[in-house]
């Protein structure tokens, strides 16, 4: 989470930028003005400034002036309403790190947001992840043989400088494997980012890997570093590479072979300094039956790739993880396990694997008295789910539960006409089945993705593919607010 300023004299603007950034979990202050602002300056900083050009008082391009002589620089968004070439020039002049003009889109404002932070994170911590830094190193523990088959390809990988693929089920600690890679490799020293395609946002994946130039005939269109550049010498991760469009996954393999890529709308080629790691949770072979992934890419993964996995598959390294698990500092201490506790998480299969059997001895601590986890404190078991779908009993559960509810609405309705056999299908009212449908199910699985992100809306609205503001949307009509 990072604290965010917001100076901008306009609430619309101020109230869309703040409950986006609040979804994404940053701190956000608002001042209508410049003068409040400086003023608040003196007492602490913030990582980030949104800043509005025309100002009552000191305007944007004051406060601008007076962060440069700062000792320790904060990144600027500059926004204006006022697109003028001397304007353009004078943000550039000092040192805004983007330039906005209103209106502008909300998801192009959040990408400056994020990739703003990645830079400054880069430069006060050459070590840190950007984004999505698993803090959790036991979601790759494990002595079996197949574990330990798993840290000698993690070695090698390391000691490797080309791309290659991290394999493996939802739940078995791929992006932490890449990280391990990273951490052991000679890239150690530099950063290492890592992001995800989103569907339907192909162009804005596009830049946000490649940068951008100057875009169409907007000689204003602020110029904007990609992932690649940002990078420097060290590791992108790129999640779920079955995710990314065709057309995208071709950019990135001609940046692979030939070294070097182009900003989006640009024309001068950039040398490709960082090494791309690439995540799948599904088989690469059926991605590329299913058209889903390009061969020539799939060529350059297929060269090294490391295979996790599934926890069903090594048994053994379960109990040992229970027992990790059960010191995390997130559990009370000296929080203990029966026996019959023991033996039914042995039983299990874990279709989740190592992430659910993590949440599971949390949710069980957090029920159990007296400090020790019962057979009874465990919840039920998840299904397994399989490549097409459900398992069938779930498959053949779910479809009961809809064709018993549908039945009765459908007799319902039916007891209504009877009732009333003068309507017809010409006068009577549009039929709400379906939105009442919607009305039952929707908010559980709302609420089961939000709470599977721990209130995240962008990373939920992300798995739905939903846009943020149509989610959030449906969150108030079903009052499922997440807790701040």
């Amino acid at each position: 989470m990072s604290l965010i300023w917001i100076i901008d004299d306009e609430p619309a603007i101020c109230w869309a930028l703040k409950t986006n950034l609040e979804d994404d979990r940053h701190e956000v202050e608002v001042f209508s003005a410049a003068e409040p602002a400086l003023k608040a300056l003196k007492k602490k900083q913030p990582e980030l400034i949104l800043l509005d050009v025309r100002l009552p008082g000191a305007s944007g391009l004051d406060v601008l002036e007076h962060l440069k002589k700062s000792s320790q620089p904060i990144p600027v968004i500059l926004m204006t309403a006022f697109g003028d070439l001397q304007t353009a020039v004078q943000a550039v002049q000092s040192d805004a790190f983007e330039y906005l003009t209103k209106p502008f889109d909300l998801e192009t404002a959040l990408l400056a947001v994020r990739r703003a932070l990645a830079q400054r994170q880069m430069r006060s911590d050459p070590n840190a992840l950007s984004q999505n830094d698993p803090q959790e190193p036991e979601l790759i523990l494990g002595k079996s043989t197949a574990m330990q088959n798993v840290y000698k390809q993690i070695a090698r990988a390391a000691a490797m400088d080309s791309t290659l693929l991290v394999e493996g089920e939802e739940g078995t600690g791929k992006n932490l494997a890449a990280v391990m890679i990273h951490r052991f490799s000679a890239r150690q020293n530099s950063p290492m980012l890592s992001t995800s395609a989103i569907p339907g946002r192909d162009l804005e994946f596009e830049i946000e890997i490649f940068g951008a130039g100057q875009l169409g005939s907007d000689a204003l269109a602020p110029l904007r570093t990609g992932l690649l550049e940002l990078a420097g010498e060290g590791t992108l991760l790129i999640d779920e590479v079955g995710a990314i469009s065709l057309a995208n996954q071709l950019r990135l393999i001609r940046a692979i072979e030939n070294q070097s890529f182009c900003r989006v709308g640009d024309t001068e080629t950039k040398q490709l300094r960082c090494r791309i790691l690439f995540t799948s949770s599904h088989n690469i072979a059926k991605l590329v039956s299913e058209g889903e992934l390009d061969r020539r890419l799939a060529s350059h993964l297929e060269v090294f790739k490391i295979i996790l996995p599934p926890l069903r598959e090594r048994p053994e390294d379960i109990a040992p993880m229970v027992r990790k698990f059960l010191h995390s500092k997130s559990l009370p201490s000296g929080t203990q396990i029966t026996k019959a506790a023991m033996e039914e998480l042995l039983r299990r299969s874990w279709p989740g694997n190592v992430r659910e059997l993590k949440l599971t001895i949390e949710r069980s601590a957090l029920k159990a008295t007296g400090g020790i986890i019962q057979f009874e404190d465990l919840p039920p078991e998840l299904p397994v789910a399989q490549l097409d779908g459900l398992c069938p009993e779930s498959q053949s559960l779910l479809e009961t539960y809809v064709a018993t509810w549908t039945t009765e609405k459908l007799q319902q309705l039916a007891s209504l006409e009877q009732k009333n056999p003068s309507s017809n299908e010409e006068n009577s009212l549009p039929g709400t089945l379906y939105e009442d449908f919607l009305n039952v199910v929707e908010p559980s699985l709302l609420k089961a993705v939000l709470d599977h992100h721990a209130g995240n809306r962008a990373a939920a609205a992300s798995t739905l593919g939903l846009h943020r503001s149509t989610l959030r949307q449906k969150t108030r009509r079903y009052r499922l607010e997440p807790d701040k």
